[in-house]
C-alpha cells in the first residue's frame, strides 16, 4: 500500500460482504429455475454467468446496491427447442418462450418470468437475513436495484431500455424485524418495489 493511503473504510467492508450475499441470492434463483426446468427437460443443464454486484454507502441515505443478473435468453432458447422435441404433440412452444400444455399436460412454464420471480424472492430474503452486516442507521434505507447484465454496445447513441426493479426498505423496518416487532411477512410487505 502507498504511504499515506486512507485507512480501510468499514462501510466498504460491510458492502463487500453484502455484495456476496446478493450474488448468492441471484445464483440461488438460477438454481431454482434449473430445478424447475429439470422436470420439463431432464437432459438440459442450465448455466448462467455470475451476477455483477456493486454497492456503496451514501452519506445521509444508507446503502445502495446495483445488481446485474445474468440473462437466461440463450438457455431459454435451448429449453424451448428441447421441450418442443421432447413433447411434440403434447405441448406447443411459442415464440415468446412459453411452453403451453394441453389439458392433460403439465402446467405452463415461462422461464423468464419464473427466473425473475425466483431471483426477486431470493434478493428479498437476502435483504432481510444478511443486511445485519450493514450499519444502516435510523432515518436511512437499504436499496437494491436489479436489472439484467448490461451488454456493451459500440453505438454511443443506443441506450439499453432494460427495466430495473428497485427494492427499498427503511432501517426502522429492518430493526423492527430483527427485534421481532415485525414478522417476516410484514417486513416483506414494507419493502417498496418500483420499476424504472
Amino acid at each position: 500500500f502507498a504511504q499515506g493511503e486512507a485507512p480501510e473504510n468499514p462501510a466498504r467492508s460491510q458492502a463487500f460482504v453484502f455484495e456476496r450475499a446478493l450474488r448468492s441470492a441471484v445464483e440461488l434463483g438460477g438454481q431454482q429455475l434449473a430445478t424447475r426446468a429439470l422436470v420439463l427437460v431432464p437432459e438440459l443443464t442450465l448455466s448462467t454467468e455470475d451476477a455483477i454486484v456493486r454497492g456503496l454507502r451514501l452519506s445521509g441515505y444508507g446503502f445502495y446496491f446495483d445488481v446485474q443478473a445474468p440473462s437466461i435468453q440463450s438457455t431459454v432458447l435451448l429449453l424451448d427447442m428441447a421441450a418442443a422435441r421432447q413433447r411434440r404433440g403434447v405441448q406447443s412452444v411459442s415464440a415468446t418462450g412459453v411452453v403451453s400444455a394441453d389439458a392433460n399436460g403439465p402446467a405452463t412454464f415461462d422461464p423468464d418470468r419464473e427466473y425473475t420471480s425466483y431471483v426477486r424472492a431470493a434478493l428479498v430474503d437476502a435483504m432481510l437475513d444478511s443486511s445485519g452486516v450493514l450499519s444502516v442507521t435510523l432515518g436511512e434505507r437499504l436499496t437494491v436495484v436489479v436489472s439484467g447484465i448490461e451488454q456493451p454496445n459500440p453505438n454511443p447513441l443506443y441506450r439499453s431500455n432494460s427495466s430495473k426493479l428497485i427494492l427499498t426498505i427503511t432501517a426502522e423496518d429492518l430493526v423492527a424485524f430483527r427485534q421481532g416487532r415485525l414478522t417476516r411477512e410484514q417486513t416483506k410487505e414494507r419493502i417498496v418495489a418500483e420499476r424504472f
